[in-house]
């Protein structure tokens, strides 16, 4: 690599490890994981048949909106998972210095995906917070409107089925890092340090492993949804719903829920943990 490439990385991995971006970014980890808490507990009242909202990162800010200290907890929000954005932003420039090679493009890839990510829950945060994000009731699905239309074009399906492709991958990361060591990494950022027992453990595993099934279930859908070319839900609460009638659906679904709520009580585990030396 060359001097200016030296030079960016080094820019970049300054940016990241700023005191300032390291305390925000703690806060976007916080507002990432009270989002999914309050995504499992939609969920769950989904499964159980009493629906409060949308299961989704919009319903998670709209049930913040209703709470008194709503607007200041969406702000707040807004302003960490802006500054997690640069946080992961650097970390696809600079950083995942402990792999080589392959290993390290493919890090620093995911790192930008999750930018991306947390980009659009940051989006979904303002607009909440000026009154113009929309209802966080109801299916969480257009049905007939947008998805239709973008089934309606040439290749609508196909890119239907390479996105549902591409979540179905995003699942299997998630299964593969909970039921393995790697979530470990997670507490492991070159100039932070972190050490987690056996209750973050559990939290890691069952958070890594529950989001891997709803992955995998709104993956199947939107798959389904471009092989079969015809608009239908396919996000979580279109999942929920789909299966909650079957044999023993409702508490499979709860117990996905109670493992999205795992996974943000990890992440608000993880900016207690996680702390610049």
């Amino acid at each position: 690599m060359g001097a200016r490439g030296d030079a960016a990385e080094k820019a970049a991995r300054d940016a990241r490890d700023h005191p300032v971006v390291d305390r925000l970014a703690r806060l976007g980890f916080v507002a990432y994981g009270v989002v999914h808490i309050i995504i499992g507990w939609l969920a769950a009242q989904l499964a159980l048949g009493d629906p409060a909202g949308s299961a989704s990162g919009q319903g998670a800010f709209s049930e913040m909106a209703q709470k008194p200290w709503g607007a200041a907890a969406l702000w707040l929000s807004a302003l960490g998972l802006a500054a997690l954005v640069v946080w992961q932003l650097a970390q696809a420039v600079g950083g995942h210095r402990d792999h080589d090679g392959l290993r390290r493009q493919l890090s620093r890839a995911g790192s930008a995906g999750r930018a991306v990510v947390l980009a659009t829950l940051a989006v979904l945060a303002v607009r909440t917070a000026v009154g113009g994000g929309g209802g966080g009731s109801g299916g969480g699905g257009d049905g007939g409107g947008l998805t239709g239309a973008a089934l309606g074009s040439p290749v609508g399906p196909a890119l239907f089925v390479l996105a549902g492709a591409v979540v179905l991958g995003v699942a299997g990361a998630s299964a593969w890092r909970g039921a393995s060591d790697r979530w470990r990494k997670d507490l492991e950022v070159e100039g932070h340090t972190g050490h987690g027992g056996r209750a973050v453990e559990v939290l890691a595993r069952a958070g890594y492993l529950s989001r891997a099934v709803a992955l995998g279930v709104v993956g199947l859908l939107v798959v389904r949804a471009g092989l079969e070319d015809r608009p239908q839900g396919s996000g979580l609460d279109q999942a929920i719903v789909r299966y909650r009638d079957e044999v023993a659906g409702p508490w499979l679904a709860v117990a996905v829920a109670v493992g999205l709520a795992c996974f943000g009580a990890y992440h608000l585990v993880r900016a207690w943990y996680l702390r610049a030396e």
